[in-house]
């Protein structure tokens, strides 16, 4: 399933819900992003690993990376020419926060239009910390979720037994590789038992074109009002 960008991604990714593109950005870029975001989030994400920024409110240098023409340039063949970047979520996993994410359809929480999500890996992703699973050909239709509570937010899930007869793949990616995928796409990811970290960035978007009932969102940016490719510099250390 890893493709470049001289791949018929479109084909692939209506057939699979995702696609996989290898080493988008670099690993000095996504080192920078790292250390910003341990620094901005890590405290502040709770039991869940996860800490949501809305387009209006993101940090300049994620939103950069977000709407960075390369992503822009894998997109469009999936979304067409006008995009909106809605929201981006840091999301780690450590020593202290290490669970296995349950498998859900991203549509469970949002509703409304189809929504597509980029998984940045901001370190390499392994079976052994955390890598994400997915269900190939999942998105082709919705599934039932059931409600539970949850401290850390996981609270709309599809049961393992439900999916004993689905095909399951483990999506390992090297730092700098980029997963797109249908909010219909049935994921997980594994436990995190290396001991080490594993962080990843993930932003969403919408076809500006289709109009979107879900009221998750109230501010939106068109992703083609970033041009310029805005360079990512590492952080100084003292």
């Amino acid at each position: 399933m890893r493709k470049t960008l001289d791949d018929d991604a479109p084909s692939s990714f209506a057939e699979n819900g995702f696609i996989l593109v290898e080493s988008v950005f670099t690993v000095d870029e996504m080192a920078a992003c790292k250390v910003a975001a341990k620094e901005l989030v890590e405290n502040r994400s709770g039991p869940s690993g996860v800490h949501v920024w809305m387009s209006d409110a993101i940090p300049p240098l994620f939103e950069s990376v977000s709407c960075d023409p390369r992503m822009a340039a894998i997109l469009r063949p999936l979304i067409g020419p006008r995009i909106e970047f809605l929201s981006a979520k840091p999301v780690f996993k450590s020593t202290t926060v290490h669970f296995a994410s349950p498998w859900h359809q991203d549509q469970a929480y949002w509703g409304g239009a189809t929504k597509w999500s980029a998984w940045i890996a901001l370190d390499d992703a392994t079976v052994g910390n955390g890598c994400l699973r997915v269900i190939p050909g999942s998105h082709r239709r919705t599934r039932d979720h059931a409600s539970v509570r949850d401290a850390r937010g996981f609270v709309n899930r599809v049961s393992d037994d439900d999916l004993k007869d689905d095909p399951i793949m483990d999506v390992e990616m090297n730092c700098g590789d980029v997963l797109v995928f249908h909010d219909r796409l049935l994921h997980s990811s594994h436990p995190n038992m290396s001991g080490r970290d594993r962080w990843s960035f993930i932003p969403t978007y919408r076809n500006a074109d289709v109009p979107d009932t879900s009221t998750v969102w109230t501010t939106s940016k068109p992703m083609n009002a970033h041009s310029q490719r805005s360079p990512i510099q590492p952080k100084e250390t003292k």
